[in-house]
């Protein structure tokens, strides 16, 4: 027992069970370093659960055979034979002994899932293991050997915030990953990293949201494999259900299923067979055309904003000052003057700096954020934006056209763009009859119009509001708004702009609201004038009194 007793010496640590096992590599002296594995297992579900190491291992865990090798690791143990670790091959098939029989794990969770190994077997991970190849990762390496946690324990390699660091460890390895390829292409190292950037990514690590995705929402648990071309819908919508419904039953649809058909009777050539670009993939700047991700990336998906859209004004700036040409939109003067004043300096330094096109347009996102009537200076120096444009500019989400995930390989910043309407809509037709260009730039105008009648609104509240005047009531138009301008970011998944299509009448809806919010905003801005009116007239004749009565007091 002398080696029981040098374990349980190790300091401040929980205590497994005395066993056979325990006693001899729980002892330092005999199994240095690795004798921490014991001290591991103490805090694994499986003890708190009553179970030690001859429950995977076999063997005779009697203490009293402590100092008797043949005795401990008997293979003829009838209770237990003594297996020893098993090969890696062989590991899902160990752990599914207990976790494939629903009888046994009924008495510890009533609920269980007993199918993981049987899954494991369907994965890429499985299919490979079973083809030999050794380098493929299996239960050990996601959950652990001997500390292994509940899923709900942050301290879990599998608990939501540490999943992706997980699977990090091996898709982030471009030498473990240079052997495998899909389609003939080698499988990509940065997912991670474009992940870690993406609108998912900072809810879950930086907002702590335990409901935003990470790898195994999307590619499953067990049984991970990329979803399919035509299955990807189904699995955003697990979470974006209203954009899901609204594809599915879009034109939009109906052409990727009716491409990934040419595709497959395309046969080993592939888009060659269509499209003349050596690489049409790479041409349109989209990748494969699959359903949500041929939009928003499958890694890097970034928040969404109005920069997806084409073409894009000259200026974000237009998107909120200036309506489209067609529905001009009349507010206060001095608001309007001070506008072009700085919108025609900022596009000649724009100028001055040699940026056209998309360069520019976000680079004046940037600045837009730091003009001294956006943003409001911190006691540290630090600017934040101004509560209105805040909320204004988040709730439209002008956006840029880019997002920089760091090179893993490089380890260092690079620019990857946003896929665009016009990244496969071009201006002279690629696909189809043309139609999408012109589809894309309505969106964008209708969404403009609204905008920039909010936006107005906006500013006329707040003027009227900084001159004493009430406007809660024409606020909640604004709220209304502003709420459909929320939808109209949904609704574009219909891609229609038919005059009966819900994205049209949303835009309408929220235009009345917009334009009841400024007539109001404008009355007020009259109210306010006239009382200032009012008081000028009035000060004016207490003026003249108290002149009078100062000349009547010196004649007295």
């Amino acid at each position: 027992m002398a080696g029981l007793l040098a374990a349980a010496d190790l300091a401040g640590a929980a205590h497994p069970s005395p066993t056979s096992c325990v006693a001899c590599h729980g002892d330092p002296a005999i199994f240095g370093p690795r004798a921490q594995l014991v001290q591991d297992f103490a805090e694994d579900v499986h003890a708190s659960a009553g179970l030690s190491c001859h429950d995977c291992h076999g063997g005779n865990p009697d203490p009293r055979g402590s100092g008797d090798l043949g005795a401990a690791m008997d293979a003829s143990f009838a209770p237990s034979p003594y297996r020893g670790a098993p090969e890696r091959a062989a590991v899902p098939e160990s752990c599914g002994r207990c976790h494939s029989d629903p009888t046994y794990m009924r008495r510890f969770r009533p609920d269980a899932r007993v199918d993981q190994e049987r899954e494991y077997w369907t994965s890429g991970h499985g299919q490979a293991l079973r083809g030999g190849d050794a380098q493929v990762p299996t239960c050990a390496d996601c959950h652990g050997a001997h500390g292994i946690r509940r899923v709900g324990d942050p301290r879990s390699p599998v608990h939501p915030t540490t999943v992706a660091e997980t699977c990090r460890a091996c898709h982030a390895d471009a030498a473990r990953m240079a052997r495998y390829e899909r389609n003939g292409r080698p499988l990509p190292v940065d997912q991670y990293a474009r992940w870690r950037e993406s609108v998912h990514a900072r809810a879950l690590l930086d907002r702590e949201d335990l409901s935003a995705p990470t790898c195994n929402d999307c590619h499953g648990n067990h049984g991970a494999a990329p979803p399919g071309l035509d299955s990807i819908a189904f699995v955003c919508g697990q979470c974006h259900v209203k954009e899901a419904e609204l594809f599915r039953r879009s034109r939009k649809h109906e052409g990727f299923a009716s491409h990934h058909a040419y595709l497959a009777a395309a046969g080993e050539e592939g888009c060659r067979a269509c499209h003349a670009a050596p690489d049409p993939a790479a041409e349109l700047g989209a990748g494969t055309l699959g359903e949500c991700t041929a939009c928003h990336d499958n890694h890097g998906v970034v928040r969404p904003t109005i920069a997806m859209l084409s073409p894009l004004p000259e200026s974000p700036c237009a998107l909120c000052h200036e309506g489209p040409s067609a529905q001009p939109v009349v507010e206060q003067e001095e608001s309007v003057r001070r506008f072009r004043a700085m919108r025609d300096q900022l596009l000649a330094e724009a100028r001055s700096r040699g940026l056209e096109g998309d360069e520019r347009f976000d680079w004046l996102v940037d600045r837009a954020l730091s003009l001294p009537f956006h943003s409001v200076a911190l006691e540290s120096g630090e600017l934040t934006p101004h509560p209105e444009f805040e909320r204004l500019f988040a709730k439209f989400r002008i956006g840029k056209t880019y997002y920089a995930p760091p090179d893993s390989e490089r380890g260092e910043e690079r620019r990857a763009r946003i896929v665009r309407c016009a990244s496969c809509h071009a201006a002279e037709p690629r696909l189809g009859e043309g139609r999408g260009l012109a589809v894309a730039a309505e969106l964008l105008e209708r969404m403009h119009e609204l905008t920039s009648w909010t936006a107005a609104a906006e500013r006329t509240l707040l003027w009227a509001r900084r001159g004493g005047v009430e406007v809660r009531p024409a606020q909640l138009e604004v709220d209304r708004s502003v709420d459909a301008q929320i939808e109209l970011e949904a609704l574009v998944h219909t891609f229609s702009v038919e005059p009966t299509s819900e994205f049209v009448r949303k835009q309408q809806e929220g235009l009345e609201h917009a334009r009841a919010a400024l007539a109001a905003g404008r009355r007020a801005i009259a109210e306010r004038d006239a009382r200032r009116r009012g008081l000028a007239g009035f000060l004016l004749v207490t003026l003249v009194f108290l002149v009078a009565l100062a000349l009547r007091i010196r004649r007295v």
